[in-house]
């Protein structure tokens, strides 16, 4: 995933599957609070159960309804 894809889901749910430092899949559904960049670790997903380093995401489904511009 890149930062632009990332930024264009901020505001939205989505069900993400990352791996984790073990290397084990983690799969869970979030809400997308923002994109920020975290020493050490890099551009990540702030979410509301954490951050998730987008170099990490390997599945992203976007759950949230399409809004129709008017």
């Amino acid at each position: 995933m890149t930062i632009q894809e990332a930024k264009s889901f901020v505001g939205s749910q989505l069900r993400v599957s990352w791996t984790c430092r073990k290397g084990n899949e983690i799969s869970d559904t979030v809400h997308v609070l923002g994109v920020g960049f975290v020493p050490l670790y890099g551009p990540c997903l702030i979410t509301d159960i954490g951050e998730i380093c987008l170099d990490r995401v390997v599945e992203y489904t976007n759950l949230s309804p399409i809004q129709e511009v008017a």
